[in-house]
């Protein structure tokens, strides 16, 4: 029994023993860890092993001041932990005053350094950039330009981005435009001008600038705005006058005081348009009246015609300027055209060109007159009477621009589903390869006619689709040329034929068309068509026509609702020049050219005389070039013909053959048809 209890107290002591030494180790290694944690590697690590072996004491029963040294350890580490975070963030964030207060916190909290020089560093980074905001913040109220300049310069040094920027360069655009118009605005005050006044107060307005200059500028502005009014009133007065315009501006300018020399002129105009106010009036009265006319009335119409063109007449021997009679002048345009639609015949009209160098300097002299817009005299032969021809209109020569706008309307014909042609005829040299295609700068009748199509179909694109093809080509002798294939004839088709369809259309057959989509392609096909017509030089003219020249365009139009479809055709035409082989002096070769000319010249002569006389048979299938232009003489067409003349005494034959020719073209009667 002793010895049982005696190893019983040994296991006591051994047990003590071992659980002191036990103790002693956790002690020992919780003071180490304390200790450790003054410089950890990692804070959360080293709060979890402060943590577990704390734990494992507390289990164990041991209680001692290593614990609870050890416990507010955990806290101050907990502390380091919370402030890393929150330093982490404001680095990430890059905020200024977040990382002066979070470095400010992690220092008080022993973060470790590595880390707070991280943050330093991205707050010496920083700092610069804050200030530049900073100084941008502060100038937005009340800064100049130039400060904010400045300002602006430094942040772009500082490393500011562009959207943080945008704001603050917006705002510098504004302030250098109110520097810009506070100098207008000074200069206005200046000079003393309404309108600039005007111009720079608004602006001025707009731009913010010192409400004392805005009005120190309206009070100048309410000074000189009387007066300027005055003047404008005054010279509007004089640039377009009429008698009450001119009294009411003349009574205005002397009631805000203007020297009288500023409305002398104004006194002096207003008598001069007292005395054409009777003169006027007739034409003004019958202008209204002619509004009136039943359009569909053939003798109405002529009866307002000619007495409209007797009160121009009258008007135009009393002094009465040609301004003041455009608008009725233009009307009795329209009543005769008018006249003409219902009688459906073919428009002619001559163009005269000026007399050549060549010409003047050989001694011709000038036997053509335009005795009005409509008539032309020509002398006789050999002192003979002279004789005056009537056509729709008479340009001696005119604009091209003049000429074109004669003929606008037929392309809107052409939209509209008609077929439209315009041709050329005269002696070679006459002009028209200039009246229909003219030259750089100068473009003719064809050019312009391309450029009003595109116009016209597209003020018309919303209600319709359109589709426009273009061919061209040449009568030379007796042969239909492709012109836009350098072969001639178009590869694997045969060769170009005419035909007419059951309704009298015209067509060729094995023709090249190509669509055209614009002004430029249309106008590109002309220009690759010119390029292949056969010319060569005469004495008449050193680059002359041996061909008949012919550009086809053919519209299309579907109306997006309905989808009815309109076709519409335009044929542009040059006819090789008239001419008489001992005038021409041409040779061989080009007077078989010129012979085949005079041929289907006289072709087109014998059915413009069948058409007149309304006989029964039209010989059309005598001459391609009649074949070719059937639907457009007697046919279902509206058409323009342009006779082109001389006016050298030395083609006195020829330019009267051609007008007489052109009077028998005026007398066919068409049927016009949409096609």
């Amino acid at each position: 029994k002793k010895r049982v209890e005696e190893e019983a107290m040994k296991a006591s002591e051994e047990a003590k023993k071992a659980a002191e030494e036990a103790r002693q180790k956790l002690q020992e290694r919780l003071k180490n860890l304390v200790e450790g944690s003054k410089a950890p590697k990692n804070v959360e690590e080293c709060i979890g092993e402060l943590k577990s072996v704390v734990k494992e004491m507390q289990e164990a029963g041991i209680e001692c001041q290593e614990i609870e040294e050890a416990e507010a350890r955990i806290k101050e580490l907990k502390k380091i932990v919370k402030a890393q975070e929150k330093l982490q963030q404001a680095i990430s964030e890059r905020d200024v005053r977040g990382l002066q207060k979070a470095i400010s916190k992690a220092e008080e909290a022993a973060v470790p350094e590595g880390v707070l020089e991280e943050a330093r560093k991205v707050l010496a980074e920083e700092l610069p950039k804050q200030e530049a905001r900073d100084k941008l913040e502060a100038l937005k109220e009340g800064a100049t330009s130039e400060q904010l300049k400045e300002a602006l310069a430094q942040a772009k040094s500082a490393g500011l981005k562009k959207d943080e920027l945008a704001e603050f360069k917006e705002l510098l655009g504004k302030l250098e435009r109110r520097d810009e118009v506070e100098a207008l605005l000074k200069k206005a005050m200046e000079e003393r001008n309404v309108e600039g006044l005007k111009a720079a107060i608004q602006q001025a307005e707009e731009a913010g600038v010192d409400s004392k200059q805005i009005k120190k500028a309206n009070k100048v502005l309410k000074e000189e705005e009387p007066k300027q009014k005055a003047r404008e009133k005054l010279a509007q007065a004089c640039e377009k006058p009429s008698i009450e315009v001119l009294k009411k501006a003349i009574e205005d300018a002397k009631e805000v005081g203007l020297e009288a020399a500023e409305y002398s002129k104004a006194e002096e105009q207003l008598k001069q348009e007292e005395e054409k106010e009777r003169l006027m009036a007739a034409i003004k009265t019958t202008l209204a009246e002619s509004q009136t006319v039943d359009m569909t009335d053939l003798e109405a119409l002529r009866v307002a015609k000619e007495k409209l063109g007797e009160c121009i007449t009258t008007a135009m021997a009393a002094g009465v300027p040609e301004e003041h009679m455009v608008e009725a002048d233009q009307r009795r345009k329209r009543l005769h055209n008018a006249i003409e639609d219902l009688k459906g015949s073919i428009r002619v009209f001559c163009r005269i060109r000026p007399l050549s160098k060549k010409e003047t300097e050989q001694g011709d002299k000038q036997v053509t007159e335009a005795a009005s817009s409509m008539t032309l005299n020509i002398e006789g032969k050999d002192g003979g009477d002279r004789s005056t021809f009537a056509f729709d209109a008479v340009f001696t020569p005119g604009t091209q621009e003049e000429v074109f706008e004669d003929c606008r309307d037929l392309v809107q014909s052409a939209v509209d589903g008609y077929n439209v042609t315009i041709f050329a005829y005269g002696q070679t040299g006459a002009g028209k390869t200039f009246t229909m295609y003219g030259i750089p700068g100068q473009d003719g009748t064809t050019p312009r006619t391309i450029k009003e199509l595109f116009r016209v179909t597209a003020q018309s694109s919303a209600r319709f689709e359109f589709k426009i093809y273009a061919s061209m080509l040449e009568l030379y002798r007796n042969d239909l040329v492709d012109l836009l294939t350098p072969e001639r004839v178009a590869p694997g088709k045969g060769k170009l034929a005419i035909k007419t369809d059951k309704a009298g259309r015209i067509s060729v057959e094995n023709l090249i068309e190509e669509e055209c989509t614009n002004a430029e392609e249309l106008t590109a096909v002309l220009e690759r068509g010119n390029d292949h017509r056969t010319v060569a030089s005469t004495a008449m003219n050193a680059e002359s026509s041996r061909s008949h020249l012919v550009l086809w365009v053919r519209i299309l139009s579907v109306n997006k609702d309905t989808k009815e479809e309109t076709r519409g055709k335009i044929l542009m035409c040059d006819l090789a020049g008239s001419e008489r082989l001992k005038k021409s002096q041409v040779e061989q070769e080009m007077q078989a050219e010129a012979i085949e000319i005079n041929k289907s010249l006289t072709a087109l002569g014998d059915v413009i005389e069948a058409l007149t006389k309304n006989q029964k048979s039209v010989p059309y299938r005598n001459h391609k070039l009649t074949q070719l232009m059937q639907d457009s003489l007697g046919g279902s067409a509206k058409t323009l013909m342009f006779v082109n003349c001389s006016p050298a005494s030395s083609n006195l034959d020829e330019t009267t053959m051609s007008l007489k020719y052109a009077t028998r073209a005026k007398k066919i009667t068409n049927t016009a048809k949409k096609g």
